[in-house]
């Protein structure tokens, strides 16, 4: 049975670093899983929308399993319903958990400002567009579990989601 755990979320709210502690968390228990950062598919000049971008995610997916994966934890920056109800349906999974990543505003804000390079032009677009995902993302249908990632650290997200997923009987 193929399942998946969507990470979705505003840029700057933890989307990656809980990913990568989710795959770590998988391979400490030796637990099967393809991890995908969907968002790396989208970028470069113009950034790609979800149009896109989803229908390379299935693509990828189809091929991890062909490949023999079954289990898939992907990222996604998703802005509408649609786009979510497409990356949902891209992951082709039989059980399925949508778990969004909040942070606020101003906290997306600052941790962007402190990733991203000061010589690179897209940081201040980057940030206007995560303070109003912040808001809006939390609130999309399709989504099953809110887990607010301020002042915690990836490691303890990556281990709420990963009780809620022997929860739904996806481990």
């Amino acid at each position: 049975m193929i399942s998946a755990l969507i990470l979705l979320g505003a840029p700057g709210s933890g989307k990656s670093s809980v990913l990568e502690e989710l795959a770590t968390l998988h391979d400490i228990e030796d637990i099967e899983h393809g991890a995908i950062e969907a968002e790396s598919l989208s970028l470069g000049r113009p950034l790609l929308p979800a149009s896109s971008w989803v229908p390379q995610l299935e693509a990828v997916l189809a091929l991890q399993r062909e490949a023999g994966r079954r289990r898939f934890l992907v990222s996604a920056t998703g802005t509408t319903a649609e786009d979510l109800a497409a990356v949902r349906s891209a992951t082709a999974a039989a059980l399925l958990l949508v778990v969004c990543l909040r942070a606020s505003p101003e906290t997306v804000a600052a941790r962007i400002d402190a990733r991203e390079p000061d010589r690179w032009p897209g940081t201040q677009p980057l940030i206007e567009r995560a303070r109003r995902l912040a808001s809006s993302t939390p609130h999309l249908p399709g989504i099953d579990l809110v887990i607010n990632t301020e002042q915690r650290t990836a490691q303890d997200v990556a281990g709420e989601i990963l009780e809620a997923m022997r929860r739904t009987r996806m481990l």
